[in-house]
């Protein structure tokens, strides 16, 4: 910003040129009135006095004493005229005069050729030249009540005299003035507008979108009141922008996530279609032999139909996955929260899946208090742990171990664990993905690559964690609700 027009610049400039004119004004009119308010008062002094005198005029003493002060304090002369029995006297701090001429109560001649006419007011002010000293005199005849007359005068030159040092006196005094109200212009300009300076910086900030500066102050003033609705608006746009951007942040994550569903959803058909695909055609192709080759022994038929109907279990296992975890992903449910046992419920699955662990001569280790509360979704927990025991008897050589521990804290966590083959490092953490297998070839039970991806879903579902590890033996999987 160009200081030069600065709203501190502006004010000292305004303020300064109100000092120049009202102080340039007050030269002009001191100058052009200032002697004629100077000679006015001086006429009040003189006709005052006189109106002092004629008051006290039955009293001597304190004419003498009036008319001592005011000739010592004005340096006047002053002239008492009688025409009757009263006295007259005369005193001047130039020198004692008389008269020079004759007057009457009417019309008086005064000295120095000054002509006055009483006869319509009872004073008037004259201005003349005294004959022997070459002054300017200001004079008063002031017609007493007992028609004496009082003839009051002042060096007129001493006025003038006193008009001009006075005028040059406040000249100076003006000059120095206008040096001070500079000084206090400038000071003045600068403390009333650093509160404005201050709020343009604020704004500023808020223009660049730092709210961390506030308005401080303590004045009690419209300024006072912008600061703290500008702090308030810092305030509310602070808000508005930490909401659109905890917005933008939600509508970019949701973004994300419907461009991952759009490609899972782009996965999944592929997927689905793969699956899909060997099963299906091997039903068709068994099928179609079953129709053609009519001299197909009971045996052969008996194989044939064996295939299709396993086929058809396994798309029918597949399908039932799928929307299982559609389900799951897509939070088309809600976790029905109970108290069960767990320990019942690892029990049950044992012996549901004993034919199978019989099947393979398995050995199976279990490690588990007798009654173990657990809080979930005893449905879908029964979904997962039975997801994990099937991939380990899967994956369990013959005559292999399968181990089961249920170990109890704060959370409940279910740990399996079998002998076989390790699983490679770079797999270990996509095992989770659907549709994932790391043998292809193997389409036994839950070879279809989205059991444990259901298992991840649901865990993750109850906030709890899971996971995998290679053992010295094998594998061991893990959830924890």
């Amino acid at each position: 910003m160009n200081k030069t027009f600065s709203i501190s610049y502006k004010c000292a400039l305004i303020l300064a040129v109100m000092v120049i004119i009202l102080l340039s004004l007050g030269l002009l009119f001191n100058n052009l009135f200032f002697y004629d308010y100077y000679l006015y008062n001086e006429k009040q002094d003189i006709l005052s006095f006189s109106q002092s005198i004629d008051e006290n005029y039955d009293n001597p003493e304190r004419v003498a004493q009036l008319i001592d002060e005011f000739v010592f304090k004005k340096q006047a002369s002053v002239n008492l005229y009688a025409e009757g029995e009263g006295y007259n006297f005369s005193f001047s701090v130039m020198a004692p005069g008389n008269f020079r001429g004759n007057g009457n109560r009417k019309n008086v001649s005064l000295p120095h050729g000054v002509e006055v006419d009483l006869t319509q007011e009872g004073y008037t002010f004259i201005e003349y030249e005294h004959d022997d000293i070459k002054t300017q005199l200001l004079g008063l005849i002031y017609k007493l009540k007992n028609d004496d007359t009082l003839f009051v005068t002042l060096p007129f030159e001493g006025i003038s005299r006193s008009a001009e040092i006075a005028i040059q006196f406040n000249f100076y005094i003006v000059l120095i003035l206008l040096a001070l109200a500079m000084i206090v212009v400038v000071f003045l300009a600068k403390r009333m507008t650093q509160p404005i300076i201050n709020l343009s910086a604020i704004t500023k900030r808020i223009s660049d979108l730092d709210f961390s500066e506030k308005y401080i102050g303590n004045s009690n003033d419209e300024i006072h009141e912008l600061g703290l609705n500008i702090n308030e608006m810092s305030d509310a746009l602070e808000d508005a922008m930490i909401q659109l951007k905890n917005a933008n942040e939600a509508l970019k994550r949701d973004i994300i996530e419907k461009e991952k569903n759009v490609e899972m959803r782009k996965t999944l058909i592929a997927n689905v279609s793969h699956e899909l695909k060997t099963p299906i055609a091997l039903v068709m192709s068994y099928a179609e032999g079953l129709s053609q080759n009519q001299m197909l022994d009971s045996d052969k038929k008996d194989y044939y139909l064996n295939v299709i109907s396993k086929e058809a279990e396994h798309m029918d296992t597949l399908v039932r996955d799928l929307l299982d975890l559609t389900e799951l992903e897509y939070d088309a449910f809600k976790i029905e929260y109970s108290t069960f046992d767990m320990s019942s419920l690892v029990d049950e699955l044992i012996d549901r899946y004993a034919s199978l662990i019989k099947e393979k001569s398995l050995r199976v280790e279990l490690d588990k208090e007798d009654i173990i509360d657990c809080y979930g979704d005893k449905r879908r927990m029964d979904q997962a742990i039975t997801n994990l025991l099937l991939n380990a008897i899967e994956h369990s050589p013959s005559e292999g171990l399968v181990s089961i521990r249920v170990k109890v804290t704060d959370k409940v966590r279910i740990i399996i664990e079998n002998s076989g083959s390790h699983i490679k490092d770079e797999n270990l953490d996509l095992i989770w993905t659907s549709f994932f297998k790391s043998n292809k070839k193997d389409r036994k039970i839950g070879g279809s690559g989205i059991g444990l991806s259901i298992v991840r879903a649901i865990v993750e579902k109850h906030q709890g964690s899971y996971g995998v590890k290679n053992t010295e033996t094998g594998v061991e999987f893990y959830i924890e609700i």
